[in-house]
């Protein structure tokens, strides 16, 4: 079920010096900077605060340049789709008027009576990915936030090897709101207010008990990591002592024992299909297989978004304080 928020107001009009944009952008968080906040961890905290603070060095390079002068004629073709219109201005949500964003465009569905996002993309030559990049995603979940949107709609274009927009346009994906996923980039986006506010320090209001398992998981991890440093080292020079004085090691692997322990080396072959020297034995054999290829990779993809199947895992990666 969605959960719309209260009307969201303009906080910077489009019109306004890039001064006042930049400033009141500085005071909150926009869309770019959510996922960005939710993944990151203290140093990435810090270094968006100092991009709040001082501006950020990115100016842009070609793609990007390319993609705005593009971002007005992939938005007419929004258009014929629902009512949109290009935004400039720096919306805040109604909910808390730190959480901020500029979606690409603001579009009206009739039927809903509802607000929707439009964000578009326009890529280089060779962009292969036909899906929404997670960043992009989480960019439209917290602008539908910002916005109280229903949904959004994502275009991309991926122009060709003469630099030229498609002719049949852009692909369009509609993205219904995740309320899960807005409320976890809310929670990252206001935790990263708090502790701006709290004068950034360098530790977590962690709850005890995550606390008390991250200090002892930290001091085990550092301990592993150091003993796993030194272990690589020695494993490379035993492998090259191997090599070096014990026969056909290289192809069937050895084995030795010494006061403290022994070792056993196993060498694992993999077959594989030349490629060349199948086509050149059978052309046109090796190119009804690679036609099959192709067919097979569009077929599974096709499959991946009409009947997607989503499989979670969790990893802890350390990170020093």
């Amino acid at each position: 079920m969605n959960t719309i928020t209260e009307a969201p107001r303009i906080v910077v009009q489009a019109d306004a010096p890039r001064e006042v944009w930049l400033a009141e952008r500085g005071e909150g968080v926009t869309a770019s900077e959510a996922w960005r906040i939710a993944r990151g961890g203290l140093k990435a905290r810090k270094t968006i605060l100092t991009e709040k603070m001082n501006g950020s060095t990115f100016r842009g390079n070609k793609f990007t340049r390319a993609g705005s002068e593009r971002e007005a004629a992939i938005l007419d073709e929004a258009d014929e789709r629902l009512d949109v219109s290009q935004n400039r201005a720096l919306w805040a949500a109604g909910s808390n008027d730190l959480h901020r964003a500029t979606p690409d465009g603001v579009g009206y569905d009739a039927t809903l009576a509802a607000l929707v996002v439009v964000e578009v993309k326009s890529h280089a030559h060779g962009w292969e990915s036909d899906t929404i990049p997670i960043e992009h995603l989480a960019q439209m979940q917290w602008q539908m936030h910002v916005m109280g949107a229903a949904y959004g709609l994502y275009g991309f274009e991926v122009r060709d090897e003469d630099d030229q927009p498609p002719l049949d346009g852009a692909t369009w994906i509609r993205v219904e709101r995740d309320e899960e996923f807005i409320e976890y980039l809310v929670y990252a986006a206001d935790r990263f207010i708090a502790w701006r506010e709290d004068g950034c320090p360098d530790f977590d209001d962690l709850p005890d008990e995550v606390a008390e398992a991250l200090h002892a998981w930290a001091v085990a991890k550092v301990a592993l990591d150091e003993n796993a440093a030194l272990e690589k080292v020695a494993n490379a020079a035993l492998k090259k002592a191997v090599a070096a004085h014990m026969p056909h090691a290289d192809r069937f692997g050895a084995t030795g024992v010494g006061a403290l322990g022994g070792f056993q080396q196993t060498v694992a072959e993999i077959v594989s299909i030349d490629e060349t020297a199948w086509a050149t034995a059978d052309p046109t054999e090796h190119a009804r297989i690679e036609q099959l290829r192709v067919d097979l990779a569009f077929a599974e993809a096709q499959a991946k978004r009409t009947h997607p199947k989503i499989t979670r895992r969790t990893a802890l990666r350390y990170q020093e304080a």
